[in-house]
Parts: structure tokens; C-alpha cells; sequence
């Protein structure tokens, strides 16, 4: 079994180790074993010894003897060996004493059990911050606190190192949990649908290793295919981001797919720009799982559906789908799966048609879905998926059975195996109810073909797979680095922190996005008429004229600004009149730097990029239309910076009306690659210059392909200087 190293995190933690000792111990030493029938510590010492566990167990209780055959020592100072991995279920005041006892002789892994640490606040806090500390100090790695425990099925590991109850059935799922009391439901449902696990984990409160470590770990090990996560919570973003997209590309990506539940106060809280009002935590980890190729699932249902498609590793070349049938209805409940689900229903080839029309009755039906008729056995089934999967055009097959009278489906079950054997393509049977299916539910699931009671379940995790594999095949692009002037900025944002300011007013802001290479409106401040009409005058008509100032935030709101003006006179007036009303409004004595003056844009497609800090994850990037678009229908996607130069184009790909910009009706193409490397210079801006909490470019003006894109209007928020 290759071993396991732990991947760098962005907080300091417990030195780099091998985490398979974790997973496949020698010895363990159980402190707080219990000779009371239903304690924590009694269930640790019977999953152990009754689980199958191939190892050596030192129960740890200096007032027993012996529990369960197993002779008891008092502490673990008394074991003569070196102990692989020692459990605590102690009470937490207790744990980090014992934690130091172990680590003096020797022992490097721990699974604390206990709970009493950062979730009962207080003393539990600096309890848990006291153990992360040792932990770092001593090199040690510390699943836990306050968790279920690590289960590994390996025939030659057999440790059951929970207190759920019993040993779930092996399997090829690596299950990673942040709860450990949802946990033992998933495990107990997971046993009564027939689903198997390689390894599992219950984290709890990731004192010393994070999900980011366990997912290399199940990644390492050969008798895991899938990777099943629920999380509440992830510590860090980009290291999550990294971590998976490294398991899910390269020669043998696995998928993982997660449950996220819950909401941290910080995202639930609209900031003050569009894009922290636009932006939950559901967004935040919607854009987290894209950019890790992460399948994300809304129900447990739906995660032992979708992991359960990948028992078969054979991945799909594409989405085109073909069915057979042996019941209209059921056909068509496929086709509506199958459309909602995003893929398509396969067009056959001429010389399918041919090889159907041969074998079938004349009654069926040769068009996709294929409909063998009620009365087909499992000759007809075999015919039918021998022309089907022969196909060029398809890239899987579903294959459906309702139970009828004259039905073996012992016998059909069979024939979708053996089709399996020689396809090549991923096949999925739907073999619709629960009694008199089951015989050959058990068959497929037995030889690796998935199994569904019904066609949407099944299309559902079909269209999942087919999404984890274009994402497999997806190059792995770099981020991409643009030459800025990052010193320029520095000296901008140092300027404004100095004078007491967090919101740069639009010169300021202009100035930092042409720092960094972003197409700017022509501009020039002008600090009187005269300056303002020659500035007009050279940038040529039709202008804008704004007011300027470190304190005019809403210019319209004081009559800052005037629009469409077509010559020098006009110029004159305006900045007069401008001048006259923002004073009158906000005071004499009000700082003026003076006016704006900009070229009127022409009309193209308004665009809004934002960026709102999320303070456990990063940067969040948000990309939509603009104008009344971004309020009114909130068709916006988001992502993390850092982007690798892909993602920029992903998330134009992501909105909903991005037909809109491909040409519709009559208009010409946006210039999509003009907004793709805004895209990704603000994602190289916002990830050099942690101190711009929020931003907005809206609109960037978007004009027809090869014609570029411009930063129209600009706000950009900094974070209060501690």
C-alpha cells in the first residue's frame, strides 16, 4: 500500500507524516476502555476485538484487568511496545497529558474520541488550541477531537476503531465525515441498501488533520474508487481547491462527491457591494466544488446514487445516451431524466436500425429509447444490447426492466452483466421495484454494474458521471500571470490607508485597474473649466464629467455628474454648475480634487465583475450581466482566486443568459476572450493585494469580437486598517 503524506495547508500544523498508520495500525491502545456494556469506551474495545481487527489491543484502565479476553494495563507507559495508534476516550481536561505520555513513547497517531474542546466554547477552546500546539510541536497527527472514530475494511487490516455499531460491509467507497453522529445513520443505511466502504473517517474538529489530508489518503489507497465527503464547514479553500483537483485529473482520477449542509454567519451577512449581496456560503461552495471538480449532491439518497454509478470505472466519452425497454412508460420517464439531467438521447446509426429491425418483433419500437415489449425475455434483451452497444454513436447505455409475468429478471440481469463484459461503455441497469427485482439487483451490484429501482435516480448519476469525466479530461492549466505594475498599487492603497479611507473614489479606483493592464475609459482630471474643455476637447466628444473628491461617494446623489456632452462650451457650464451644486449640497468647505472628465462609451453589452472576501475562504470572483440584469434576475457564478486560465472562461460559460453574449437575434458575438482575461488580471489584482475587501467593475462595456472590452464604472472597498 503506497503511503499517505499529508499536502500543505495554509495554517501551520503537525509536521508532513505518513498517515497509513492511521489506517493500517500493528497496535492500538484503547485509553478510557470500559467494562460497562453500552459506554463509549466498551464499544471501542468490542468493534476492535469482535470487528476482525488483525493487530495487536492494549485496553488502557487502571481498574481492570482484562476486558473482553484482552488484558488491561494501566497506562501506556506500560506497554512494552510501540503502539501504532492510541484512541482516547478520556475526558477532554485529560487528553493533551495523555496525548504527551503517548507521544514520549513513541506513538505519532491519535484519534481522540472525547469531546469537550472548541464546540462547548470557553475552556474548550484554548483546550483544543493548546492540543493543536503539541501537536505541531511534537509532529503529530490527530484526527479528532470530539469524533466517531476511523473504520478500514481491508481484509488485512479489519480495524473497527468506532463506537458505532458493528463493521459496515466492505466496499470501494472511502467515506469522509465532519459528523459523526450523521455518520453511524449513513453507515447503517449504507449496510441495508447493500453499499460496501473501503475506508472511513469521522473528523470532528480537525485539531491536526484536516479533510484536505484524509482525501490524500483515501486517494493513495488502491481498494478505494470513490471518495464520498459530508462537510459543514472547510477550513481552507484553496488548499481544498488544490488538494482535489489533484486527485480528480492526472492517470487515475477518482471522483469525490460531498454533501455541504449549513451556513457560516459570514456568508449568511450581504456585504455592502453586489457581489457580497449576491454571494452566500451556498455560492462560496458552489464555486469551491467547480473549481475542484467536486460533485456536490443535496441528499444522502442522491450520494449513494451517484457514487454508486462509479462501482464501474469505465467512463463515458461523451453524454450521448441510449435505452432499452421493455415498458413505454418507464422509456419516457428516461427520456425526461435524461434531458433535464443534460444529456441527450443518441441518434443510432443506420446500421442499428437494421440489426434491431432484424432481431425484434414487429411491434417494437427501434427508435431511442428502444421498447423490446412487455412480453421480451432475456434472448430479446441480449439482441438489443448487442446492436446498441455496438453503436458508434452512443456512450452509454441504461437499461431498463419492469417485472411482468413471463419476466426472468435473474435471467435479464444476467444478460446486462455479460453486455457489460464486452461493451465498453459504461451500462446501467434500472430494474424498477424492490421485491421481485431483487434477485438481480444483487446480481448486477455483485459484478460492478449499478443498479437503480427507478430512471431518474439512475439518469441523475449518469449525468454526474459524465460531468467527472469531461472534467477528467480537462487539461491541467496554470494560473495565469500577467506583467503588472503590483508596487504601483501597493503605493496606491498604502496612500489611501494612511489618510484614513476604505472606499477609493473612481480615480483612484481607475488607477489601480490600469495598473493592471485592465482597458480603461479615457480620463483626465481637470481642475477647472478651462482644463476640463481642453481635456475634453483632445479625448473628443461626447464626454462625462464626474465630480472628484475623497468624500463623494454618491455623485448623481449631489449633482456630480453630467452626461452626453458635445462641446467645449457645454464642458465649461457643466463643470461650473457642477461645481456650484456639490457645494451647495455638502458644504463650502468640502474637498474637491476637482473633475473627471471621460469619453462617452458607446453602447455595447454591460458586464459586472465583483470580488467580496470571504474571511474563511478567499477572494470570491463574480461574473454576470449588468445594469438592471444583476439586481433584477441575480444570474451571476462565482469562483475562488487564484483562477487557472480555464475557470475565466468557465464562468462566462456558467450564467444562464451567456447566449446572450455568443450573438442572439441578429447581434454580433461579444468578445468573450476581452472579458476572460478581465477575468482573470482582477483574479491576479484581488490575490496580490489581500487588502481590497470588495470590488466591482460595473459595467465593463463588452463591444463585438476582436473590438475588447472597457472599465466603464469602478468601486473598490479596502479593508479598515488594524
Amino acid at each position: 500500500m503506497p503511503p499517505t503524506t499529508v499536502v500543505a495547508c495554509d495554517e501551520p500544523k503537525a509536521a508532513a507524516t505518513n498517515l497509513e498508520p492511521l489506517f493500517a495500525p500493528r497496535s492500538i491502545a484503547v485509553v478510557g476502555a470500559s467494562r460497562t456494556s453500552g459506554s463509549v469506551g466498551n464499544a471501542i474495545i468490542s468493534n476492535l476485538v469482535f470487528g476482525g481487527f488483525t493487530g495487536v489491543v492494549y485496553p488502557v484502565n487502571p481498574k481492570a484487568k482484562s476486558i473482553l479476553g484482552n488484558r488491561c494495563v494501566p497506562s501506556v507507559s506500560a506497554i512494552d511496545d510501540l503502539v501504532d495508534l492510541a484512541v482516547l476516550v478520556i475526558p477532554a481536561p485529560l487528553v493533551q497529558a495523555v496525548v504527551a505520555e503517548c507521544a514520549d513513547k513513541g506513538t505519532r497517531h491519535f484519534v481522540v474520541i472525547s469531546a469537550g474542546f472548541k464546540e462547548v466554547g470557553g475552556e474548550g477552546v484554548k483546550r483544543e488550541q493548546d492540543l493543536k500546539v503539541l501537536a505541531h510541536e511534537r509532529g503529530l497527527t490527530i484526527v479528532g477531537p470530539n469524533c466517531l472514530g476511523i473504520i478500514n475494511t481491508a481484509p488485512t487490516v479489519g480495524m473497527n476503531a468506532t463506537f458505532g455499531r458493528g463493521m459496515p460491509n466492505a466496499g470501494q467507497f472511502g467515506l469522509i465525515s465532519q459528523s459523526g453522529a450523521l455518520c453511524t445513520a449513513l453507515l447503517d443505511y449504507a449496510k441495508g441498501v447493500g453499499i460496501g466502504f473501503s475506508r472511513f473517517v469521522s473528523f470532528g474538529n480537525k485539531v491536526a488533520v484536516a479533510e484536505t489530508d484524509l482525501l490524500m489518503a483515501l486517494a493513495a489507497d488502491p481498494l478505494t474508487k470513490a471518495i464520498l465527503m459530508y462537510l459543514e464547514e472547510l477550513s481552507h479553500g484553496q488548499a481544498f481547491i488544490e488538494t482535489c483537483h489533484r486527485i480528480t485529473h492526472g492517470s487515475n482520477p477518482k471522483p469525490i462527491i460531498a454533501i455541504k449542509t449549513g451556513r457560516t454567519l459570514e456568508g449568511a451577512a450581504a456585504a455592502a457591494s453586489h457581489t457580497g449581496s449576491l454571494a452566500g456560503s451556498d455560492e462560496v461552495y458552489d464555486a469551491v466544488f467547480a473549481q475542484a471538480g467536486v460533485l456536490r449532491v443535496d441528499s444522502v439518497n442522491e450520494l449513494f446514487d451517484c457514487a454508486e454509478v462509479f462501482v464501474d470505472p469505465t467512463l463515458p466519452p461523451g453524454r450521448r445516451t441510449a435505452v432499452v425497454t421493455n415498458a413505454g412508460g418507464p422509456g419516457i420517464l428516461a427520456t425526461d431524466a435524461c434531458i433535464r439531467a443534460g444529456m441527450r438521447l443518441a441518434k443510432f446509426q443506420e446500421y442499428t436500425l437494421k440489426s434491431l429491425r432484424y432481431q425484434l418483433p414487429p411491434t417494437a419500437s427501434l427508435k431511442n429509447p428502444v421498447d423490446v415489449i412487455g412480453d421480451a425475455k432475456h434472448d430479446r434483451y441480449r439482441s438489443a444490447l448487442d446492436a446498441v452497444c455496438a453503436d458508434e454513436g452512443v456512450d452509454q447505455v441504461m437499461v431498463i426492466v419492469t417485472p411482468q409475468t413471463m419476466t426472468d429478471v435473474t435471467e435479464i440481469a444476467n444478460e446486462i452483466r455479460e453486455a457489460k463484459t464486452f461493451c465498453g461503455k459504461p451500462i446501467v441497469g434500472c430494474l424498477m421495484g424492490l421485491v421481485d427485482v431483487l434477485s438481480g439487483v444483487q446480481l448486477l451490484r455483485k459484478h460492478g454494474v449499478p443498479a437503480y429501482a427507478f430512471p431518474e435516480d439512475g439518469m441523475r448519476a449518469m449525468a454526474a458521471k459524465c460531468r467527472f469525466a469531461e472534467w477528467a479530461r480537462q487539461p491541467i492549466l496554470p494560473y495565469k500571470q500577467f506583467e503588472v505594475d503590483q508596487d504601483g498599487v501597493t503605493a496606491i492603497l498604502d496612500e489611501e490607508t494612511r489618510a484614513g479611507r476604505t472606499t477609493l473614489v473612481e480615480l483612484k479606483a481607475l488607477e489601480v485597474f490600469r495598473r493592471y493592464g485592465f482597458p480603461i475609459v479615457p480620463y483626465a482630471l481637470a481642475t477647472s473649466a478651462d482644463e476640463a474643455a481642453a481635456a475634453a476637447a483632445k479625448l473628443g466628444f461626447p464626454v462625462v464629467l464626474k465630480i472628484s473628491g475623497p468624500k463623494i461617494l454618491h455623485k448623481t446623489d449631489v449633482g456630480g455628474v453630467r452626461l452626453n456632452l458635445m462641446d467645449e462650451a457645454s464642458v465649461r457650464t457643466a463643470f461650473d454648475e457642477m461645481i456650484g451644486s456639490v457645494k451647495k449640497k455638502l458644504g463650502a468647505d468640502v474637498e474637491i480634487w476637482g473633475v473627471l472628465v471621460q469619453k462617452m462609451l458607446p453602447q455595447g453589452k454591460e458586464i459586472i465583475l465583483g470580488m467580496s472576501r470571504d474571511p474563511r475562504m478567499g477572494p470570491l470572483l463574480m461574473f454576470g450581466l449588468g445594469g438592471i440584469y444583476c439586481e433584477a434576475l441575480k444570474d451571476v457564478t462565482f469562483r475562488l482566486a487564484p483562477l487557472r486560465e480555464n475557470m475565466a472562461l468557465e464562468m462566462i460559460m456558467d450564467i444562464r443568459a451567456h447566449k446572450l453574449l455568443r450573438g442572439f437575434r441578429g447581434e454580433p458575438p461579444a468578445d468573450v476572450p476581452a472579458i476572460a482575461e478581465c477575468l482573470l488580471r482582477l483574479s491576479q489584482l484581488v490575490s496580490q493585494h489581500p487588502r481590497i475587501k470588495e470590488l466591482d467593475i460595473n459595467p465593463l462595456m463588452v463591444y463585438p469580437t476582436g473590438q475588447g472590452a472597457v472599465v466603464a464604472d469602478a468601486r473598490v472597498i479596502l479593508s479598515p486598517d488594524d
